[in-house]
């Protein structure tokens, strides 16, 4: 696309409130958002009370430059790079808490392709897609969905209109799908599926588009496949950790516990979460490595020490190490959060009375 002779521009977005918000901590939890553009981060708004109702009345404004001329974000930037905002909850500290404990809790995603198309600002509503384990509620149809109230303001616009007329910009609308498999049909709860297609461009390797609105569901070998493609031909997309996480928890699944540990390990290193190194801990668990298991699920529990899956995990391994008291102590922490994956939790029953200890009502 043509670049736009002239210096540098602010692109100024701005988060005015949050609707239907719910955090791990009640109805009034503390929130605050972080938004991040090209990898980096522009900023984190002020830590702002939800209300009763769900309302967070956030009014955060972040920018970056774009530079038309180059040495920085260009106009190929603003077409395919979204701004991410991430929602996150401060917990509150408990006695001798010396660091302040936070939990994601959702992330949107703001398209700034209007800005391409003639437009010098706009307003929309963005919805919060939860992270596992979030209390918010995912999107389903008779709920209100959680969303975010965004602007984005530049101060002329970006492109002529011949500039807009004679440019190569693609659009991809998907329309309609035909012959899906039968497990795609929409029986139970509302499913979104993730769609993948390749464009070549001249000369070198396909590029992958992507229309996201959740994650592929109830057929693993298409979702499994499209996931493996996803990270072959993408190397530092920023929505990446998303793609590990899914694509892990499928390899878990279906018992591959050593694709399932390399697949984590990945995520650990490109961006650190509780979720990744819990994944890596059951990996490892399963495979009874037991000492990396345990390493892992440590570093997870540091990150975030109310996920009960962690502490239920925590008490397998030292169940099968034949340490009684720290496996009382975790099974405690998994039953006070109330561990929700049943399955587990029978798991952990039956290994307590193999091994004759770990549950304090023995």
């Amino acid at each position: 696309m043509e670049q736009v002779s002239s210096t540098g521009r602010p692109v100024q977005i701005t988060v005015t409130e949050g609707y239907d918000l719910k955090g791990f901590k009640g109805d009034t939890s503390v929130t605050f958002i972080r938004a991040e553009f090209n990898q980096v981060v522009l900023g984190d708004s002020a830590k702002i009370t939800v209300s009763p109702e769900g309302t967070a009345k956030y009014n955060f404004t972040c920018s970056f430059e774009f530079n038309p001329e180059g040495g920085g974000i260009a106009l190929d930037d603003l077409a395919h790079k979204p701004v991410f905002l991430t929602v996150t909850e401060v917990l509150p500290k408990e006695k001798k808490q010396k660091e302040e404990k936070t939990m994601v809790l959702g992330q949107a995603v703001v398209d700034l392709l209007p800005l391409l198309e003639g437009e010098s600002s706009f307003e929309t509503m963005v919805p919060l897609h939860p992270v596992p384990g979030s209390p918010i509620e995912p999107f389903r149809s008779g709920v209100k969905q959680c969303s975010l109230e965004v602007k984005v303001f530049v101060a002329e616009p970006l492109l002529t209109p011949a500039q807009i007329s004679g440019g190569n910009l693609l659009k991809v609308t998907l329309e309609a799908a035909y012959s899906v498999p039968e497990s795609f049909l929409p029986i139970g709860p509302l499913q979104n599926y993730m769609v993948g297609m390749q464009v070549p461009s001249a000369g070198e390797k396909d590029y992958p588009i992507f229309f996201k609105n959740g994650t592929l569901n109830g057929n693993h070998v298409e979702a499994k496949a499209c996931y493996e493609r996803t990270i072959s031909f993408v190397v530092d997309a920023s929505e990446m950790h998303f793609i590990f996480l899914r694509l892990g928890q499928i390899y878990l699944e279906e018992k591959e516990y050593e694709k399932a540990k390399k697949t984590y390990l990945q995520a650990c290193k490109r961006s650190p979460s509780c979720l990744t190194w819990l994944g890596l801990g059951i990996a490892c668990y399963r495979l009874e490595e037991l000492t990396e298991a345990e390493d892992a699920l440590s570093e997870a529990n540091a990150l975030n020490n109310y996920n009960a899956e962690v502490w239920a995990y925590l008490a397998l391994v030292c169940l099968k190490a034949g340490r009684q008291l720290e496996a009382e102590q975790a099974y405690k922490y998994t039953m006070k959060l109330k561990l929700k994956d049943e399955n587990l939790l029978a798991e952990l029953h039956m290994v307590q009375e193999t091994v004759g200890f770990g549950n304090p009502s023995f």
